[in-house]
């Protein structure tokens, strides 16, 4: 078998507590690492994820003890932290991934630029979200967390998970097209050949719709329901594929 060569963004999987699908997710997994060199995660992995070890559960330790496998084999794994991670690049950025962030990353591949982030800050008109993903992430808040009594820390991320599994239902059904090609514009401008979305939980492929850029946006489905990844060759070329 060739050795492992491309590059790989996997969208929002959402994985919960005693999940079916978390060993379909594993076996995947183990599958996509003998061609890719390098797996990058869009961001909300799981359906709630707080980089605190007193909250993380058996879903969480699996898929840890799977990366720290893959990294151990040769497989490069980046994080983007979604709207369900909490401070997971500090939790685990040097233990399970290569690269870990809450912004955006640089990824550069058989000569093609790519930037990628979750895409949750693509719709810059939504100020109630961004002041919450603002304040929610801040030291003052995590402070205030961390005084609450483990239990009752606890309990407040088991309601919390619970209120998520029914948001961003509007994302489901339309996706921004002319938000998304406004993100990504400046980015263009500075040399990306694509950028590269999750969060919206539909694949799309769109052409730049901007005056004077080459440049695509690609956004990945959610794992679950299809099954489906993107896909940078080593010389380049940028597809999505089922696994």
């Amino acid at each position: 078998m060739p050795p492992a060569s491309d590059l790989v963004f996997v969208g929002d999987v959402h994985l919960d507590r005693g999940d079916p699908d978390l060993g379909a997710f594993l076996d995947y997994l183990r599958g996509l690492a003998a061609s890719a060199r390098r797996i990058v995660f869009m961001g909300d992995l799981f359906n709630l994820w707080i980089g605190e070890p007193d909250l993380e559960q058996e879903h969480h330790r699996s898929v840890a003890e799977l990366l720290r496998a893959l990294r151990k084999g040769g497989t490069e794994i980046h994080y983007l932290e979604g709207n369900r991670d909490y401070r997971i690049a500090r939790r685990h950025a040097r233990d399970l991934f290569d690269a870990a962030t809450p912004d955006g990353l640089d990824e550069t591949w058989g000569g093609t630029r790519v930037f990628a982030a979750h895409g949750d800050l693509v719709n810059v008109d939504d100020r109630q979200y961004r002041t919450w993903r603002r304040l929610s992430r801040s030291n003052l808040a995590w402070a205030v967390f961390k005084a609450i009594p483990r239990k009752r820390r606890f309990a407040w991320a088991e309601r919390m998970e619970r209120s998520m599994r029914a948001t961003n239902l509007d994302q489901k059904r339309a996706f921004p097209d002319d938000l998304a090609r406004r993100y990504a514009s400046p980015y263009f401008a500075r040399g990306y050949d694509a950028v590269v979305l999750g969060h919206f939980h539909l694949e799309r492929e769109l052409g730049p719709g901007i005056p004077g850029s080459r440049g695509r946006v690609f956004v990945l489905p959610e794992w679950k329901g299809s099954r489906r990844h993107l896909r940078v060759t080593a010389s380049g070329e940028m597809r999505f594929e089922s696994a």
